[in-house]
């Protein structure tokens, strides 16, 4: 009853946390229903899980969760999101009630729904963070959070039908409750550990690492107690993973194995039609051996101009080169532009869009690198980044900064360095960009005076312009 209390306690919304969240909801809401409308004509009157994947266009997201509240099903890497499928059965079952009643897919609908949860949520979290860790004042707490969500990808992140938005959630929720027991001198338990690591390396695998981050900044050396590395850290992480390869081995390589055998049989077939056209048209082979030579060698012929064709397309030309082509090194990339990268992508597309291929996909048209057409969005860029250094220039002290910027640190070492997802590095904003706000409010909560009014200023004008430039690209782009 007393945790039952406290989950209760602190999921209840306070009557400051709804009227601060009201201009936010009212937003999303609005780009939620712009979405539904821009697909319904289609989704909405399909069983089809092809068709969402046919037809959702929005920058590098996936409709997977479409897909799966039609018909479920294991469509995600279950080694990186290995009981996301199962937390959604609830909703597939939720969809499928509705359909029977009312004759439509209402998919779309309940993922609005609970896109909009996860954004109220993930706000208040921010802001609690803000006011009663950093210890700021409600204007400034406020301004910070929508701050976060004037940033383009994580606007995205919420109306978008893709794992990110629970994912920012948890996270943003771990965060919290990080910073209240470094407040308060506690520890995470062995349940809190287990649940909360579930909860995000349920979702995203890698989200999971840093619920052991913030943990071992939280318990400090209580962390490494034998008792807690098995039953907090050990035990849960085996689990998840042997659930993992269990699902691969079930559900996956079976079908993986029968993908394979109708490409062996569609290219036995391809290498016989071969056969009989060399048959059929020549005048100088006569016996068999010769004929299945000759059609062996125009089929590879024809087998290497489909690969350099291939190898052309955006859905290969773009991936960059891998270290391996075999198991995780093979989603790395060692050949996409790091600098250009930063500027454009991680610091640039994350926070504000690019006007020029708006919201297209790397792997099928966008490319990899893209310019702003104006000095004044790098100028936006520069002043997030500088009041980011400000931050971390006053904050340097915090252990609870340095916890934040360790987390970020994993990210940054995954995208910069191995190069995973590099190519459209701006989709998993919403993994780190919340660190961003709040090393910014270690800046302004030292500041007084004419220098705090300018810095609230500062944050104002700036959350105006992201909320003002993202939206209308944004909302133009759904209208089309």
């Amino acid at each position: 009853m007393k945790t039952l209390f406290k989950i209760f306690k602190l999921l209840i919304i306070r009557p400051s946390e709804w009227i601060a969240s009201a201009p936010l909801m009212a937003y999303f809401t609005f780009l939620n229903f712009l979405l539904i409308s821009k697909y319904a004509d289609v989704f909405m009157h399909t069983q089809k899980t092809t068709d969402f994947f046919e037809h959702f266009r929005l920058s590098g997201f996936d409709s997977l969760i479409y897909s799966t509240l039609t018909q479920w099903h294991l469509a995600f890497f279950v080694h990186r999101h290995p009981l996301l499928a199962e937390l959604l059965w609830p909703l597939t079952q939720l969809n499928a009630l509705l359909y029977a009643c009312t004759g439509l897919n209402l998919a779309q609908v309940i993922v609005a729904a609970m896109l909009l949860v996860f954004a109220l949520y993930a706000f208040v979290f921010i802001r609690r963070t803000l006011r009663e860790v950093v210890g700021l004042g409600r204007i400034d707490a406020n301004l910070l959070a929508y701050l976060t969500f004037s940033f383009a990808y994580v606007t995205l992140t919420y109306i978008v039908p893709d794992h990110f938005a629970p994912s920012m959630t948890l996270l943003t929720l771990t965060m919290y409750l990080a910073g209240k027991k470094m407040q308060k001198g506690k520890t995470f338990t062995i349940f809190q550990t287990v649940v909360l690591f579930l909860l995000t390396a349920g979702i995203t695998m890698s989200n999971g690492v840093k619920t052991f981050i913030m943990a071992l900044f939280t318990n400090g050396k209580r962390f490494w107690r034998p008792g807690y590395i098995i039953l907090a850290i050990l035990l849960p992480a085996a689990a998840i993973w042997g659930f993992a390869q269990w699902q691969q081995q079930k559900y996956i390589e079976p079908r993986e194995q029968q993908k394979a055998a109708k490409r062996r049989a569609q290219s036995n077939a391809e290498f016989q039609a071969y056969v009989k056209a060399v048959a059929d048209t020549t005048t100088t082979l006569y016996d068999s051996a010769s004929i299945h030579l000759e059609a062996k060698r125009r089929y590879q012929r024809h087998l290497w101009e489909v690969h350099e064709r291939n190898m052309k397309d955006p859905w290969n030309a773009h991936k960059g080169k891998t270290i391996s082509k075999t198991g995780f090194l093979s989603w790395t990339d060692i050949s996409t532009p790091r600098w250009d990268s930063t500027v454009e992508n991680l610091l640039g597309e994350s926070l504000q869009l690019h006007q020029d291929n708006l919201l297209e996909d790397t792997l099928r048209s966008r490319p990899v690198i893209i310019n702003y057409r104006y000095w004044f969005n790098y100028a936006v860029e520069l002043l997030l980044v500088l009041l980011f250094l400000g931050g971390l220039w006053y904050g340097w002290r915090s252990r609870f900064l340095w916890m934040l910027l360790s987390c970020m640190a994993f990210d940054l070492a995954l995208h910069l360095g191995l190069g995973f997802g590099l190519n459209e590095v701006y989709i998993m904003t919403a993994h780190w960009v919340f660190v961003v706000p709040v090393a910014i409010s270690f800046l302004i909560h030292e500041k007084r005076g004419l220098a705090h009014l300018g810095l609230r200023l500062l944050v104002t004008l700036l959350t105006l312009w992201l909320w003002g430039w993202n939206g209308w690209l944004l909302a133009g782009y759904l209208l089309a």
